[in-house]
């Protein structure tokens, strides 16, 4: 069995990819059972500025910081791309409906099948 391919993006193609995606899938804690909403996003440094106007979701981020941010795309099989990020949401501000919090991106889970190799090792065919 051949290895692996790494198909993990570095800390700027993550940026890169976020600054493509206008929104994310952001995740909240619900008393530890996870929920979810959209929430817009940009890249700003090394971090992403979140903002969200769902009621529910402002509650719980008031109530318990901890969150996930995933943003992917899909439109061709090799054209797969997704990151995940974790952590505490920071430099929480409400005004109005919205909230808008920064989010790190130290804790990123990432891929891209761009990087999976068309043919031989790791490519998935049988040769």
């Amino acid at each position: 069995m051949s290895p692996r391919p790494d198909i993990t993006m570095d800390a700027a193609e993550v940026r890169a990819f976020l600054a493509t995606r206008p929104r994310a899938v952001l995740a909240l804690l619900d008393d530890g059972a996870p929920v979810g909403t959209i929430a817009d996003i940009t890249v700003v440094g090394d971090e992403l500025a979140v903002g969200v106007s769902d009621a529910a979701a402002r509650g719980l981020l008031a109530r318990d910081d901890r969150v996930c941010v995933v943003a992917d795309q899909f439109p061709t099989y090799y054209e797969i791309r997704g990151v995940v990020a974790h952590g505490r949401a920071r430099d929480l501000e409400t005004t109005g409906d919205r909230t808008t919090f920064r989010l790190s991106l130290d804790d990123v889970t990432s891929f891209d099948f761009a990087k999976l190799p068309r043919e031989g090792a790791g490519s998935g065919r049988a040769r």
